[in-house]
């Protein structure tokens, strides 16, 4: 759940956008774990992850599951064929629902923050999310919803759609589109459109392995600065090397077609307010790691990973500067 918390100094420090390149934006305003879908190029190439209930509410009826990263804590069950799901939220969230009949599924987010009198403080908001998913024409089919939320602007909409489809060397496409309407101060919130499509293939073989390989051309604009088109290559694989432990290694490439290739955080912007589900769309190398006892699950992308290859033993049993840069504890039932 998102709320607004840009205070009026804020506001007027705003720095301009000069390179807007967005890269799988996936489109959701309920937040949805994915640090193990982080590290293998997004959860939208990943169908069976519960990361997806976010951008494809309907998914929400293919889990049992409860879930935290330490900033909140979400619960996902199955009761009578009806699935509900509450998150605790954080900040000024009032309700994070989810609800699944079997076919449709639906999430709402609310958060009101209080006005403050204050002149640095906030004003008072509120802030709305709805999503909502369904089987349509043989695709998984995700409509979300955002108002009041940070990087919304005067409000935001996401379209999503998933499929097999055969087409060269791969056999599922991903689109995603999504516009965010212009805010009240056009310097701060001004108008954004992304449009992605993204042909992609997984692989699962029997030693434990999964692999990903994807190439997507995305398309975005933001405000009055001039457009960009690019491509994106996405390569992952996931690999068991125990019955307790997973690595996971992910490196993706994009190329704007105007500021050529992109490979640092510092020349792409992600997507309006969907920086938790670009994954590794800012490009380079990512490093996760999975570990697992019974129906619990621990993961964790390696903020250092070149000490981690260096010295295993002494990165994982904690002697080092930096252990993971996120990580997500579930358990499944």
């Amino acid at each position: 759940m998102y709320k607004k918390t840009k205070t009026k100094k804020e506001k007027n420090n705003m720095k301009n956008v000069k390179t807007l390149l967005i890269l799988l934006s996936i489109s959701t305003f309920i937040f949805a774990s994915a640090t193990r879908t982080d590290a293998l190029g997004g959860a939208g190439f990943w169908a069976d992850d519960y990361a997806n209930i976010g951008a494809f509410p309907a998914s929400v009826n293919n889990h049992n599951v409860a879930w935290t990263d330490g900033s909140d804590f979400t619960s996902v069950w199955n009761a009578d064929g009806t699935t509900w799901g509450f998150a605790g939220g954080s900040g000024d969230d009032m309700a994070n629902v989810w609800w699944g009949n079997g076919t449709y599924g639906v999430n709402f987010g609310l958060g009101m923050t209080p006005e403050n009198d204050d002149t640095e403080a906030e004003e008072a908001n509120t802030a709305l999310n709805i999503g909502f998913g369904m089987p349509l024409a043989g695709m998984d089919f995700g409509f979300t919803y955002g108002m009041g939320c940070d990087d919304c602007g005067g409000g935001a909409v996401g379209v999503n759609l998933r499929r097999a489809q055969s087409i060269w060397l791969f056999e599922n496409i991903l689109v995603d589109f999504d516009m965010g309407m212009e805010g009240d101060e056009k310097a701060v919130d001004p108008a954004t459109m992304g449009l992605g499509a993204h042909l992609y293939t997984n692989k699962a073989y029997d030693s434990g392995i999964n692999s990903l390989f994807g190439l997507g051309f995305n398309y975005g604009s933001m405000g009055d600065d001039d457009p960009t088109m690019g491509i994106e290559w996405n390569f992952a694989v996931e690999s068991e090397m125990t019955d307790w432990a997973t690595l996971r290694i992910g490196y993706s490439h994009g190329y704007d077609f105007a500021n050529g290739g992109t490979d640092t955080d510092d020349t792409m912007t992600c997507g309006v307010g969907m920086d938790e589900w670009c994954g590794n769309q800012s490009g380079g190398l990512v490093v996760g790691l999975g570990f697992n006892y019974s129906s619990f699950n621990l993961d964790m992308n390696v903020g250092d990973y070149g000490s981690l290859f260096n010295n295993p033993v002494q990165y994982v049993t904690g002697r080092n500067d930096e252990l993971g840069a996120n990580w997500t504890i579930s358990y499944n039932w």
